[in-house]
């Protein structure tokens, strides 16, 4: 069952078990330099109401109390602080919000850790103005070593400032109760729609494409990172609902996949338009929302109507739920097509794979640790032809650097001319073992290898006569067209025979700039 509360949160909050919600979400006040009342209200629709209503109803209001709070950065001066609160306030910010951050935000957030369950995450959505002492407020209640990330969440409306850069995003900082201990899925992490589905197959269409997060060109659609682009729920958009906050389902949706698991309980007590709800009927997760605004709930009374799983406590939905709402009828939609595709039977030998893969797992894993952080790190999850066809990308751009003639050929999709001598090149990322393995070295094309290498945070080339590579190769398999080898060198202990022959790109540009074929072709050479 989910519930939907309308009334104070921390109370709530207050009356809630310990351990007993796996991943919380909120999106609290941003500070705006106004005061803000929030009142605790109940509603009863009545013809002769004091307010209007969603969709020109009309309420009657019953306040059952009012509270005020400063949603900004002046000094609480009524002396409803401890005095050493007051004065690390005084050294902090002289004008910070000591009531919004220590009277408003501290007993709900101490709530919030109370409740998360042992391997329970919380994400706090904050603007630039707050985050600094926000996160000063969760590392002193969670602990500073239980901060996971700030995630950056850049979008493209908003003011246009002339006199300062533009605001474009909106922080999130990603807690967990238990940093040895806690849920991310990173297999589960959302993917992006082809917009030519028919172009890439069924399959591929299915699975997606991984999510376009940053602009640097050598992470676009490659890997997740802390900057997710997303743009904000446009005034025209179909997902708009009239909620002024209204977040994007596809930022909620990352972060319900990444940080809980099917069935898992998700808390949002600042609910907003209920766009957690949507969420987690969508990913089968059960979740508590909270709010105090009656725009919120009426909001939510038409995104959620026709759900029976769902609770209202103090709010009556149904005057507003005529209609079943938009998500559960593609909700049920997708059932049907899920349907018509059957369950899958997984045969025996299927899951013994599926078993052996996850000890190999560890292993990639590893090898995607090696990569991290340096530049080249997106170029792991290219496909081996990709892969190829970059390094000789790069291989003309550094030739073109250096003052080398190079040019592609019309022969070979593999070989390169650099100063009209026509070389295989062969392409390797450093492997975990510390070596480079080159391979695919044909006994039969170009007379020339140039064997490109690239590690975390650096480069290597060596240039070999074809015949002498192959010489101190392996066989890699022999087939109609010939033999094909493999030539593996370990950047930690480089062998004898390859001593001479270059290591880093500058070794190797002397090489490449005085060889004449004439030369390249005689054993006497240094580079044999």
């Amino acid at each position: 069952m989910n519930y939907i509360y309308f009334g104070d949160n921390l109370p709530i909050l207050q009356s809630m078990d310990d351990e007993s919600v796996d991943l919380i979400y909120i999106d609290p006040p941003f500070n705006t330099g106004k005061t803000q009342i929030r009142t605790t209200i109940r509603t009863i629709k009545s013809e002769n109401g004091d307010r209007k209503g969603f969709q020109g109803n009309s309420y009657q209001t019953i306040q059952l109390g009012t509270k005020t709070y400063q949603d900004s950065f002046d000094l609480d001066t009524n002396g409803s602080l401890d005095l050493e609160v007051y004065k690390a306030y005084q050294v902090l910010e002289r004008q910070g919000s000591i009531y919004f951050l220590e009277k408003f935000l501290r007993p709900r957030l101490k709530e919030a850790y109370r409740i998360l369950k042992p391997h329970g995450s919380m994400y706090f959505h904050i603007d630039y103005r707050e985050v600094h002492y926000c996160k000063i407020l969760l590392d002193d209640i969670f602990g500073r070593d239980c901060f996971v990330n700030e995630i950056i969440w850049a979008y493209d409306f908003g003011g246009r400032a002339k006199s300062r850069w533009p605001a474009k995003h909106d922080n999130i900082l990603f807690y967990v109760k238990d940093p040895t201990n806690y849920i991310f899925n990173t297999s589960e992490l959302d993917r992006e729609k082809y917009m030519a589905p028919g172009l890439v197959g069924l399959e591929k269409s299915k699975r997606g494409k991984l999510p376009t997060d940053t602009w640097w060109w050598g992470y676009v659609g490659k890997r997740n990172t802390d900057t997710w682009w997303q743009t904000i729920v446009g005034t025209s958009s179909k997902e708009r609902l009239g909620y002024p906050t209204q977040k994007p389902i596809r930022v909620i949706d990352r972060i319900i996949k990444a940080s809980s698991q099917p069935g898992s309980i998700v808390m949002d007590f600042f609910a907003g338009s209920g766009t957690i709800g949507e969420s987690c009927l969508t990913h089968n997760r059960n979740f508590i929302l909270i709010d105090n605004n009656i725009e919120s709930m009426e909001v939510m009374a038409v995104r959620f109507a026709g759900f029976t799983n769902i609770s209202w406590i103090n709010f009556d939905p149904t005057p507003l739920q005529k209609n079943n709402s938009p998500l559960l009828k593609d909700m049920k939609k997708q059932e049907i097509e899920e349907d018509k595709e059957g369950n899958h039977d997984f045969s025996a030998e299927f899951m013994m794979l599926a078993a052996t893969a996850s000890y190999i797992q560890k292993d990639l894993e590893e090898m995607n640790d090696l990569w991290k952080d340096s530049p080249f790190e997106w170029v792991i999850q290219l496909p081996p032809r990709s892969k190829s066809k970059l390094a000789r990308s790069l291989i003309l751009s550094w030739a073109a650097s250096k003052g080398i003639q190079s040019e592609r050929t019309k022969t070979s999709n593999e070989a390169l001319k650099l100063n009209g001598i026509l070389y295989a090149i062969k392409f390797s990322m450093l492997w975990k073992s510390g070596v480079y393995q080159f391979q695919q070295i044909k006994s039969d094309g170009p007379e020339f290898i140039l064997c490109f290498g690239i590690s975390p945070y650096e480069a290597h080339c060596w240039v070999f006569d074809r015949n002498y590579a192959i010489k101190h190769a392996k066989q890699q398999h022999k087939g109609a067209k010939g033999a094909e080898y493999w030539l593996e060198i370990n950047t930690k202990n480089i062998p004898d025979w390859a001593q001479g022959h270059g290591g880093t790109l500058e070794d190797a540009y002397p090489i490449i700039k005085t060889a004449k074929k004439a030369k390249l072709e005689s054993k006497e050479h240094t580079i044999e």
